[in-house]
């Protein structure tokens, strides 16, 4: 029965429409929708950028449960908001157009005037009206436009909150329990399919068993207990989706348009959601997304230049990498400062079963000669003293680590080369603690340029002589 038919109205809709309330309401609903999505197109496309700042700044501070739980909700949020940005974009340009139509029809009543055509011969002006729709039909389909997108917007951002609030406790859950097994990843992973098996599973079964199953054998329904199985899985879907905040509108839409093409459409959008918001966090922590770079990718960079190792040539993005660092790639003084920095997310593990020192208990000394066993540091072949590496807070860097001193007196001028191993007391063929970690150790060759602003003479020998102090 049609929602216009008086039979099927309520006593509140039938008296806004003799009233005519209901028509000035919706006149101001259409302004309002300009208004919120002119704001909101803005801010969703600008709400990225400040929540992966939010996050670079405060990565080497999270815990194991709050780095799986920032990650995810990363992805979702930035999903979200590039998602439904583009959204309101297609509706503020489909509702501009509205408003541009009506304007066309208040000037130009009359519509097309096909006699004054000149550009258009007659074959093709006989083919354009009939093919092409006139003014109130070009208003009434861009307004169910935009109206449907701006309620569809707001249906997708519900599911898409409510469904990451889900993911998000599972990630956590499945991270916890994995970490207590040495399989993070492993665990996050299992949690993850498990909810999406049970939230995809069970509406999918309930549509087998109701609409399909109970249609061929009408006489189920008569049966209590598979009644009673359906209700269970339709509760069971209301805890999965906010039925009463998403079903108006999304069965409202589904049945008043074509019912396949919607579902895929929706389903299509939710997996743009998670597709971009994936994309561009990745993005925010890489280089480059683009494959162009052949001859010179990442992986071939090796031993070359890297900012991440420079303290004045960091970028927002190096704040993904806690890696060693010194003051500059060009060196003029007699020494180089090398930063070794604490983070607890990928160091504690190796810490606990390095030096078992993990109480609070234990004298500070203890455990910073812990963090320097952490470490091991050569130059010239050469290994570096780390009992010189002294405990380093660095508030510019929002680090915590060692900080020591590599005297360069004795080389040349040139380019030169610091080796830093972290956890070198791991055997070659040992495994990692955890499948978070690729390798159970990794090194760091970091390049510099010495340039010294003082005289250095080579004698007979071939030996530096240093000017005197």
């Amino acid at each position: 029965m049609s929602s216009s038919d008086p039979a099927s109205q309520t006593a509140e809709e039938r008296r806004l429409e003799q009233s005519g309330e209901l028509s000035r309401l919706r006149d101001r609903t259409d302004e309002i929708e300009l208004i919120i999505s002119g704001v909101t197109t803005l801010a969703l496309f600008t709400l990225p950028g400040w929540l992966i700042e939010r996050y670079a700044e405060h990565y080497t501070h999270l815990s194991l449960w709050l780095a799986s739980s920032s990650t995810i909700g990363l992805v979702l949020l930035s999903g979200i908001c590039y998602g439904l940005g583009c959204c309101f974009l297609v509706h503020l340009l489909a509702r501009a157009y509205w408003v541009g139509l009506i304007g066309l029809r208040t000037v130009f009543p009359s519509g097309v005037d096909w006699r004054r055509t000149p550009g258009i011969g007659p074959t093709t002006r006989d083919y354009y009206r009939i093919w092409l729709p006139d003014l109130a039909t070009a208003i009434a389909r861009s307004d169910r436009l935009a109206s449907s997108l701006f309620a569809v917007i707001s249906m997708m951002a519900l599911i898409m909150l409510w469904l990451g609030g889900l993911v998000l406790g599972t990630v956590v859950v499945g991270a916890v329990i994995g970490a207590q097994f040495g399989a993070t990843n492993r665990g996050i992973g299992i949690g993850f399919w498990v909810l999406v098996a049970v939230a995809g599973g069970v509406p999918v079964l309930l549509w087998l068993l109701d609409a399909g199953l109970a249609r061929l054998f009408p006489g189920l329904r008569q049966r209590s207990g598979f009644r009673r199985l359906i209700e269970f899985m339709v509760r069971f879907t209301g805890v999965v989706l906010p039925q009463r905040l998403v079903l108006p509108v999304q069965l409202t839409l589904q049945s008043n348009t074509r019912p396949i093409v919607f579902l895929f459409l929706f389903m299509l959008g939710v997996f743009f959601i998670g597709a971009i918001g994936n994309f561009s966090v990745q993005a925010a922590q890489r280089f480059s997304m683009s494959g162009e770079f052949t001859y010179l990718a990442t992986p071939d960079l090796g031993d070359g230049f890297r900012s991440s190792f420079y303290e004045d040539a960091r970028s927002p993005r190096d704040r993904f990498r806690p890696w060693p660092m010194i003051p500059s790639f060009e060196q003029q003084s007699g020494h180089v400062r090398l930063f070794l920095p604490y983070w607890p997310l990928r160091d504690n593990l190796i810490l606990d079963r390095l030096c078992s020192v993990n109480d609070t208990d234990e004298p500070s000394l203890a455990r910073v000669d812990c963090l320097r066993r952490l470490w091991s540091v050569s130059f010239n072949d050469q290994p570096v003293d780390m009992a010189d590496f002294m405990p380093t807070e660095r508030m510019d860097l929002r680090m915590l680590g060692l900080t020591g001193a590599i005297p360069l007196y004795s080389i040349t001028p040139g380019i030169h080369r610091i080796q830093v191993t972290w956890n070198p007391e791991s055997d070659a063929d040992a495994l990692p603690v955890d499948d978070r970690y690729m390798e159970s150790s990794f090194s760091f060759s970091i390049p510099f340029l010495f340039s010294p602003d003082y005289e250095i003479e080579i004698d007979e020998d071939n030996r530096l002589t240093l000017p005197p102090p």
